[in-house]
């Protein structure tokens, strides 16, 4: 007994090492392609994006302007809608649609057959293996649309989560502000941050771990600048104070292509500049329906329900 219960316990202590042997190999394969897919991307994209991110920032202020009245769950539901409205002509332009229609009639035919002859074990066999051939060729055909509507709606999230994802300080609340350097740059950078009316330095600067840090309170309502001189240059950082559901910018990115697209209100630090990010931390915006966090989930469930409910209108079959 003692024995088995040895070759058991061997056995499982095997197989979790193979497992975890498999899941690093798995896990640095795909580190080292995002690595590669990141070189490559980068040098053409963070150019894109630095010139286009005033364009959609530009258009998402002229969409927000008729919103600011009323309050920020509803701005959410509106565009939410929209949304998934605007998607269906994509979703139909860029899909196979007769060929998701034969897949989806193939799915019915063969859940039909499952009730039909379902005393028959040689043909649920095998109408489960049509059955399964027709889900994947659906996959296949609805993938490339929503390849196709991924771009399109990243530049709409980005601008949605400077609404969402943080609000404004309050006067009287205080904030970290943190300066990134670059790898080469001193530690104890001679750097200086300069506030004007509307929000006081409390602390800093510290430096340390390849950043400088500040401490600020708001005093007055207002979209305000900080200016961060090193090296003889100035470079400006917006920090905002009022009530949830304006636009605030996070972080000033640097030249990545992903920090560009996450954060796209402020241009890129230059890049001759030892400053490679500049944040604020900004409080999350508090609410179960369109606070950090929850309002992605918000956008994904309107947008999916009203485009189902409006795709008879539009003959859109997914």
């Amino acid at each position: 007994m003692d024995t088995l219960v040895s070759a058991i316990n061997w056995l499982i202590l095997r197989g979790a090492d193979a497992l975890w042997a498999v899941w690093v190999a798995v896990s640095a394969f795909f580190v080292t392609l995002w690595g590669v897919i990141d070189g490559i991307l980068n040098p053409v994209l963070s150019p894109v994006l630095a010139a286009a991110n005033p364009v959609f920032t530009w258009i998402g202020d002229v969409v927000y302007l008729p919103l600011d009245a009323v309050p920020p769950w509803v701005g959410l539901a509106v565009l939410s809608a929209l949304c998934g409205v605007l998607m269906l002509p994509v979703f139909k332009r860029f899909s196979n649609q007769a060929a998701i229609g034969r897949a989806k009639d193939a799915i019915q035919a063969n859940l039909l057959a499952l009730k039909l002859f379902k005393d028959d074990l040689g043909v649920i066999f095998a109408t489960q293996a049509r059955l399964l051939w027709a889900i994947l060729r659906l996959q296949r055909y609805v993938l490339t649309p929503v390849l196709v509507a991924i771009p399109i709606m990243l530049p709409v999230l980005a601008q949605m989560g400077t609404r969402y994802q943080w609000r404004p300080l309050r006067p009287g609340e205080e904030a970290n502000v943190r300066v990134r350097l670059a790898a080469d740059a001193a530690a104890g950078a001679d750097m200086e941050l300069t506030a004007g009316e509307g929000v006081a330095v409390e602390a800093g600067p510290v430096p340390g771990g390849g950043q400088v840090v500040w401490r600020v309170r708001a005093t007055e309502p207002g979209r305000h600048e900080l200016q961060f001189k090193i090296d003889g240059a100035t470079i400006p950082k917006e920090l905002v104070v009022g009530a949830p559901g304006q636009r605030v910018s996070e972080v000033r990115p640097g030249r990545r292509w992903t920090s560009l697209l996450l954060h796209p209100v402020e241009r890129p630090v230059p890049a001759a500049s030892p400053i490679t990010a500049i944040e604020i931390g900004y409080p999350d915006l508090d609410s179960w329906i369109y606070g950090s966090d929850f309002w992605i989930i918000t956008f994904l469930v309107i947008s999916m329900v009203v485009a189902i409910i409006f795709r008879p209108l539009f003959k859109v079959r997914f």
